[in-house]
Protein backbone atom coordinates (compact mmCIF):
# COMPACT_ATOMS: atom_id res chain seq x y z
CA UNK A 1 0.00 0.00 0.00
CA UNK A 2 1.41 3.36 -1.11
CA UNK A 3 1.70 6.30 1.94
CA UNK A 4 -1.09 8.37 0.42
CA UNK A 5 -3.48 5.25 0.52
CA UNK A 6 -2.51 4.52 3.67
CA UNK A 7 -3.30 8.34 4.53
CA UNK A 8 -6.77 7.99 2.70
CA UNK A 9 -7.32 5.16 4.77
CA UNK A 10 -6.91 6.54 8.35
CA UNK A 11 -8.73 9.24 6.97
CA UNK A 12 -11.62 7.14 6.26
CA UNK A 13 -11.47 5.28 9.24
CA UNK A 14 -11.31 8.32 11.76
CA UNK A 15 -14.55 9.75 9.53
CA UNK A 16 -16.30 6.13 10.37
CA UNK A 17 -15.52 6.72 13.70
CA UNK A 18 -16.83 10.14 14.31
CA UNK A 19 -20.26 9.48 12.44
CA UNK A 20 -20.52 6.78 14.90
CA UNK A 21 -19.57 8.99 18.17
CA UNK A 22 -22.25 11.85 16.17
CA UNK A 23 -25.18 9.34 16.77
CA UNK A 24 -26.71 9.30 20.13
CA UNK A 25 -26.12 6.90 22.58
CA UNK A 26 -29.66 4.90 22.56
CA UNK A 27 -29.13 4.52 18.74
CA UNK A 28 -25.97 3.30 19.22
CA UNK A 29 -26.74 0.85 21.83
CA UNK A 30 -29.44 -0.29 19.95
CA UNK A 31 -27.31 -0.97 16.87
CA UNK A 32 -25.13 -2.68 19.07
CA UNK A 33 -27.51 -4.62 20.51
CA UNK A 34 -28.86 -5.78 17.56
CA UNK A 35 -25.65 -7.28 15.76
CA UNK A 36 -24.66 -8.84 18.87
CA UNK A 37 -28.63 -10.80 19.10
CA UNK A 38 -27.99 -11.45 15.59
CA UNK A 39 -24.53 -12.63 16.41
CA UNK A 40 -26.00 -15.12 19.45
CA UNK A 41 -28.66 -15.79 17.53
CA UNK A 42 -26.94 -17.23 14.67
CA UNK A 43 -24.90 -19.41 17.22
CA UNK A 44 -27.72 -20.57 19.16
CA UNK A 45 -29.74 -21.92 15.56
CA UNK A 46 -26.90 -22.68 13.22
CA UNK A 47 -27.48 -26.53 11.85
CA UNK A 48 -24.34 -27.50 13.03
CA UNK A 49 -23.19 -31.08 12.24
CA UNK A 50 -24.69 -34.29 14.07
CA UNK A 51 -21.64 -35.09 16.56
CA UNK A 52 -19.90 -31.23 16.61
CA UNK A 53 -19.20 -29.87 19.64
CA UNK A 54 -21.73 -26.95 19.51
CA UNK A 55 -24.28 -29.55 18.92
CA UNK A 56 -23.01 -31.78 21.89
CA UNK A 57 -22.55 -29.10 24.49
CA UNK A 58 -26.21 -28.12 23.52
CA UNK A 59 -27.55 -31.62 24.03
CA UNK A 60 -25.51 -31.58 27.31
CA UNK A 61 -27.40 -28.27 28.52
CA UNK A 62 -30.65 -29.87 27.54
CA UNK A 63 -29.98 -32.98 29.37
CA UNK A 64 -29.02 -31.13 32.30
CA UNK A 65 -31.87 -29.24 32.53
CA UNK A 66 -34.07 -32.22 32.06
CA UNK A 67 -32.08 -33.74 35.05
CA UNK A 68 -32.55 -30.69 37.31
CA UNK A 69 -36.13 -30.18 36.34
CA UNK A 70 -37.23 -33.78 37.09
CA UNK A 71 -35.18 -33.20 40.01
CA UNK A 72 -37.41 -31.04 41.48
CA UNK A 73 -40.17 -32.63 40.15
CA UNK A 74 -39.62 -35.58 41.62
CA UNK A 75 -40.07 -33.90 45.18
CA UNK A 76 -43.67 -33.68 44.23
CA UNK A 77 -44.50 -36.97 42.04
CA UNK A 78 -43.31 -39.84 43.00
CA UNK A 79 -43.41 -41.33 39.26
CA UNK A 80 -40.43 -38.65 37.56
CA UNK A 81 -37.78 -40.01 36.14
CA UNK A 82 -34.99 -38.49 33.04
CA UNK A 83 -34.07 -40.31 30.59
CA UNK A 84 -31.69 -37.89 28.59
CA UNK A 85 -33.77 -34.51 27.51
CA UNK A 86 -37.10 -36.77 28.19
CA UNK A 87 -39.19 -35.92 31.41
CA UNK A 88 -41.12 -38.79 32.04
CA UNK A 89 -44.12 -39.01 34.49
CA UNK A 90 -47.82 -38.02 34.48
CA UNK A 91 -46.88 -35.15 31.80
CA UNK A 92 -44.24 -36.17 29.79
CA UNK A 93 -42.20 -33.42 28.54
CA UNK A 94 -39.08 -33.21 26.69
CA UNK A 95 -36.77 -30.67 26.49
CA UNK A 96 -35.83 -28.80 23.23
CA UNK A 97 -33.80 -25.61 22.33
CA UNK A 98 -37.14 -23.96 22.55
CA UNK A 99 -37.23 -25.26 26.39
CA UNK A 100 -33.96 -23.34 27.13
CA UNK A 101 -34.41 -20.16 28.15
CA UNK A 102 -30.89 -20.07 25.74
CA UNK A 103 -32.32 -17.31 23.37
CA UNK A 104 -33.92 -15.17 26.06
CA UNK A 105 -30.39 -15.34 27.68
CA UNK A 106 -28.82 -14.09 24.60
CA UNK A 107 -31.61 -11.07 24.72
CA UNK A 108 -30.26 -10.89 27.71
CA UNK A 109 -26.32 -10.89 27.33
CA UNK A 110 -26.44 -8.82 24.20
CA UNK A 111 -27.83 -5.77 25.56
CA UNK A 112 -25.61 -6.10 28.78
CA UNK A 113 -23.08 -6.09 26.57
CA UNK A 114 -24.21 -3.15 24.13
CA UNK A 115 -24.82 -1.18 27.35
CA UNK A 116 -21.87 0.84 28.37
CA UNK A 117 -20.67 -0.18 31.61
CA UNK A 118 -17.23 -1.55 32.73
CA UNK A 119 -16.69 -4.87 31.94
CA UNK A 120 -16.83 -6.05 35.82
CA UNK A 121 -20.42 -4.48 35.96
CA UNK A 122 -21.41 -6.36 32.43
CA UNK A 123 -19.95 -9.66 34.19
CA UNK A 124 -21.60 -9.27 37.68
CA UNK A 125 -24.91 -8.38 36.00
CA UNK A 126 -25.21 -11.12 33.06
CA UNK A 127 -24.00 -13.41 35.94
CA UNK A 128 -27.27 -13.01 38.42
CA UNK A 129 -29.71 -11.70 35.58
CA UNK A 130 -28.74 -14.91 33.94
CA UNK A 131 -29.44 -16.60 36.92
CA UNK A 132 -32.67 -15.09 37.53
CA UNK A 133 -33.40 -16.25 34.09
CA UNK A 134 -32.32 -19.82 34.55
CA UNK A 135 -34.49 -19.69 37.53
CA UNK A 136 -37.24 -18.56 35.98
CA UNK A 137 -37.00 -21.20 32.93
CA UNK A 138 -36.80 -23.97 35.72
CA UNK A 139 -40.01 -22.80 37.44
CA UNK A 140 -41.61 -22.36 33.95
CA UNK A 141 -40.92 -26.43 32.88
CA UNK A 142 -42.55 -27.23 36.33
CA UNK A 143 -45.38 -24.80 36.24
CA UNK A 144 -46.04 -26.52 32.75
CA UNK A 145 -45.50 -30.14 33.96
CA UNK A 146 -48.23 -29.74 36.61
CA UNK A 147 -50.65 -28.04 34.04
CA UNK A 148 -50.04 -30.81 32.05
CA UNK A 149 -51.13 -32.96 34.77
CA UNK A 150 -54.23 -30.99 36.45
CA UNK A 151 -55.63 -29.08 33.48
CA UNK A 152 -54.45 -30.62 30.45
CA UNK A 153 -56.89 -28.44 28.54
CA UNK A 154 -54.77 -24.88 29.51
CA UNK A 155 -51.18 -26.84 28.24
CA UNK A 156 -51.02 -25.22 24.58
CA UNK A 157 -51.92 -21.56 25.84
CA UNK A 158 -49.89 -21.65 28.53
CA UNK A 159 -46.64 -23.06 26.95
CA UNK A 160 -46.93 -21.38 23.48
CA UNK A 161 -48.16 -18.04 24.25
CA UNK A 162 -48.19 -17.17 28.08
CA UNK A 163 -44.65 -18.63 29.42
CA UNK A 164 -42.59 -17.57 26.26
CA UNK A 165 -44.24 -14.41 26.65
CA UNK A 166 -43.24 -14.29 30.21
CA UNK A 167 -39.76 -15.73 29.69
CA UNK A 168 -38.90 -12.61 27.48
CA UNK A 169 -40.61 -10.14 30.19
CA UNK A 170 -38.29 -11.63 32.62
CA UNK A 171 -35.11 -10.71 30.52
CA UNK A 172 -36.41 -7.70 29.37
CA UNK A 173 -36.89 -6.79 33.54
CA UNK A 174 -33.76 -8.20 34.68
CA UNK A 175 -31.82 -6.29 32.26
CA UNK A 176 -34.00 -3.18 32.78
CA UNK A 177 -32.92 -3.80 36.48
CA UNK A 178 -29.77 -3.86 35.77
CA UNK A 179 -29.11 -1.26 33.47
CA UNK A 180 -30.93 1.43 36.13
CA UNK A 181 -28.69 0.23 38.88
CA UNK A 182 -25.26 0.18 36.75
CA UNK A 183 -26.04 3.95 35.01
CA UNK A 184 -26.91 5.23 39.13
CA UNK A 185 -23.78 3.00 40.88
CA UNK A 186 -21.56 5.09 38.53
CA UNK A 187 -21.68 8.73 37.83
CA UNK A 188 -18.33 8.40 35.25
CA UNK A 189 -20.72 5.78 33.02
CA UNK A 190 -23.28 8.57 32.05
CA UNK A 191 -20.36 10.29 30.76
CA UNK A 192 -18.37 7.39 28.95
CA UNK A 193 -22.21 6.93 27.10
CA UNK A 194 -22.17 10.09 25.87
CA UNK A 195 -18.52 9.67 24.96
CA UNK A 196 -18.48 6.89 22.67
CA UNK A 197 -18.14 4.41 25.13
Amino acid sequence: MKPQQGWRATLEATKAVRWWRARPGTLRFIIRAALLMAAFYGLLYYPYRDGSLPERAIDGYLALLARVSAACLSVFDSTVSVQGVFILGRQPLQIVLDCAALDAMALFAATVLAFPARLRVKLTGFLAGGAIIWGFNLLRIIVLYVTGVKWPQLFDVLHEDVMALLLVLVSVGCFAVWATRARNGAPALAAGASAGA
